[in-house]
């Protein structure tokens, strides 16, 4: 299948307030506060997720919430991956015996790497993982961008966004080396891969001079493209550079602030999506249709519920909710690499993206 042109289709996900609020610019929210309370957020970070500390040490209050925020995002962004695969029956009868057996896979796999006193491996693989993840879905909204418009090629879009954060990871390599060991999950990273460290100044060069080779190779398909070319796009691959500095100016905030910009817009877009794929249908047979017609207060409700949750798991027994959170991350990104396959024309339709047969 082959993507036809825009035409007049909306060159935004959703419109210029929403993709702005959540795509481009949601994430200034949250910088903001960790900027003002820079020098507490380590300490913040071991007291946000408990009660009982957070009401011991008022001082830490702002920076406190603002990572709890932050983490409570995530815990339901993840959790709308599963209702997506649970709560759709066509999803899930597409590969029924896996959703059920995988489940039971990680959580036995959790448990054994716990019993093994390997938890921090899974843990690191987890983080690692997750950087990857988020990074591939900055690349997959901008490739929605480029489709909606109908120009850009994948390889153009793929470069400018992996090259500049492969280039960042190299260039922070040696220079946060003690902010990295601060962390239980760093300690085992360095541990296992510290020896890239050693290499940081060569391979930071060279991705520096393939991200601005690709930069300008980028630059260059806008600027042939510029008659029809999408502003949207444009601001969204402008703010995933600038995410990019933050980690320059600190390590710690920029992957507070990332994490929350990857939660922030997988969150409006699931909800965008799920709204706009059952108007274009009339079938009542799984849950999201029906959740579809009162969107946002099925939404709410569920999010109020995983909050609640998550919360009361943190405050509970912090280690068993670490285990499930590590555990459930995996099925999280397993899940999302299965169900946002952007050359299926189900999953590109309800973008407005059109699809004709290749010739």
């Amino acid at each position: 299948m082959s993507t036809r042109p825009a035409g007049n289709r909306s060159l935004w996900l959703k419109n210029p307030y929403i993709d702005v609020a959540f795509y481009s610019c949601g994430w200034i929210l949250i910088l903001a506060p960790l900027l003002l309370y820079q020098e507490d957020i380590y300490q913040a970070l071991f007291y946000s997720g408990s009660f009982a500390q957070m009401r011991a040490h008022p001082e830490y209050a702002v920076p406190a919430i603002t990572v709890l925020v932050v983490l409570v995002i995530n815990y339901v962004h993840r959790h709308l991956t599963f209702a997506l695969v649970y709560g759709e029956k066509d999803e899930f009868m597409s590969r029924r015996k896996t959703y059920i057996a995988l489940p039971v896979v990680f959580a036995c796999l959790t448990v054994a790497f716990v019993h093994l006193d390997l938890f921090l491996i899974l843990l690191t693989l987890s983080v690692v993982w997750t950087m990857y993840h988020s990074v591939a879905q900055k690349y997959g909204l901008t490739r929605i961008y480029s489709r909606k418009a109908g120009y850009g090629s994948a390889w153009i879009d793929r470069g400018i966004i992996f090259s500049w954060f492969a280039w960042l990871v190299m260039a922070l390599a040696d220079r946060e080396k003690e902010t990295i060991l601060k962390f239980n999950a760093g300690r085992t990273l360095m541990d296992h891969a510290g020896w890239l460290a050693d290499l940081s100044g060569i391979l930071s060069a060279l991705l520096l001079v393939v991200a601005i080779a690709f930069t300008l190779i980028y630059l260059a398909e806008e600027f042939r493209n510029r008659v029809r070319i999408s502003i949207p796009k444009n601001l969204f691959v402008l703010s995933v550079l600038c995410l990019y500095t933050i980690f320059l100016y600190d390590l710690m905030i920029g992957y507070i602030v990332f994490a929350f910009s990857h939660a922030l817009e997988y969150t409006a877009f699931v909800n965008m999506y799920v709204k706009k794929k059952y108007q274009q249908r009339t079938d009542a047979s799984s849950l999201l249709s029906r959740a579809s017609k009162h969107l946002w207060i099925y939404s709410g409700l569920f999010s109020v519920l995983i909050v609640g949750l998550c919360l009361t798991g943190m405050n509970l027994d912090g280690n068993l909710f670490s285990a499930y959170i590590v555990g459930s991350s995996f099925l999280h990104f397993l899940y999302d690499g299965w169900i946002w396959k952007l050359r299926k024309p189900d999953v590109g339709k309800p973008l407005d993206i059109g699809y004709a047969a290749a010739r």
